[in-house]
């Protein structure tokens, strides 16, 4: 491992021991929505709906990888060992062009998959609607994340220090999925798991 590479480990390693009140928060609430989706990727089951069935399992994988990725912050170690790598040999200076190709592949993937889930799903239950909205509302906030738009990053990290206006868009999209993952399970079912608790 070169001095370079040494540097941006560390630099990744003192941002995960960083990781402050708003980041555990945001973390739990991932875990949280992602609980909510198995309950309700099991009521899907019970329903005999297997495109909701798959869509819950889905929404709960990546909820807990989010969830994972808000303390280990993979992206950042990425960048920056993508940089290291770019300047070892002599990109650094095109990186403004590999930034947007990464960004509009990223973009196009995500519009792609967002069109699929879309009409796999326009007659799926309403709270699966509103599952998507608020996983649109999340993947705008990692896409901005990861265009590193030095303007709209600074509007995003404006507000209070420990909880910006960033970390409360990510959380809305967090909420919206877990309450319509509530939503989804029936209430009977939500009574009985209370009583067998």
């Amino acid at each position: 491992m070169t001095g370079a590479q040494e540097l941006n480990v560390a630099y990744w390693r003192a941002g995960i021991l960083a990781a402050n009140a708003a980041d555990w928060i945001t973390v739990a609430a991932y875990a949280i929505a992602a609980v909510l989706a198995l309950y309700a990727a099991r009521a899907a089951t019970a329903r005999d709906v297997p495109r909701e069935r798959l869509f819950w399992q889905f929404t709960a994988a990546a909820m807990l990888a989010l969830g994972i990725n808000e303390v280990f912050d993979f992206q950042l170690l990425l960048t920056a060992l993508g940089k290291e790598w770019a300047q070892s040999h002599g990109l650094y200076e095109q990186r403004r062009t590999f930034q947007l190709i990464f960004i509009i592949c990223l973009a196009g993937a995500a519009l792609v998959a967002g069109a699929a889930t879309l009409a796999l799903m326009r007659r799926a239950h309403r709270a699966v609607r509103l599952a998507l909205l608020g996983l649109g509302f999340i993947a705008v906030f990692v896409l901005i994340r990861a265009a590193s738009f030095h303007h709209v990053d600074s509007l995003l990290g404006m507000g209070p220090r420990s909880f910006n206006f960033g970390s409360i868009q990510e959380m809305a999209g967090i909420v919206l999925v877990g309450f319509a993952a509530y939503a989804y399970v029936p209430r009977q079912t939500r009574v009985t798991a209370r009583g067998e608790d």
